[in-house]
């Protein structure tokens, strides 16, 4: 079973996603705007790249367009999560929490970069395949 690079990466960053989405759950840092803005980036985009995965599995994939402009907000989405998590947690006290929070800001940015390869892959006529 053959399967694209753009395939293995959409899977890291839906487990990606799912990672941080686990660590916010030991992290959270009471500041409204971080959390709110960690929440639509995590659990936001569980959603989305689930059902993407589902719509490929039932053969009938995202429009090209559709998959470029999810990859380009998911990217500044995790930058933005990313960053304001190491922004918060850089301070704390050495603790389980900060380094949880760090581990979750640091995989936001790294998903973030994987949306932006999906993004490029994508404009350039990769696809997404499971053959």
């Amino acid at each position: 079973m053959a399967v694209s690079p753009l395939c293995i990466i959409k899977i890291f960053e839906l487990l990606i996603a799912i990672v941080c989405m686990a660590l916010h759950c030991h992290s959270r840092t009471g500041d409204l705007d971080i959390e709110t803005v960690s929440i639509i980036a995590f659990g936001g985009y569980i959603i989305i790249l689930a059902g993407e995965a589902l719509g490929y599995f039932l053969g009938c994939p995202f429009d090209k367009k559709i998959d470029i402009f999810y990859s380009i907000v998911g990217c500044f989405m995790f930058i933005a999560a990313g960053a304001l998590n190491i922004d918060t947690y850089d301070g704390y006290f050495k603790s389980d929490v900060r380094d949880y929070g760090l581990s979750k800001g640091s995989l936001a940015i790294i998903d973030a970069f994987l949306f932006l390869v999906d993004a490029v892959l994508t404009y350039k006529g990769k696809t997404v395949t499971f053959e």
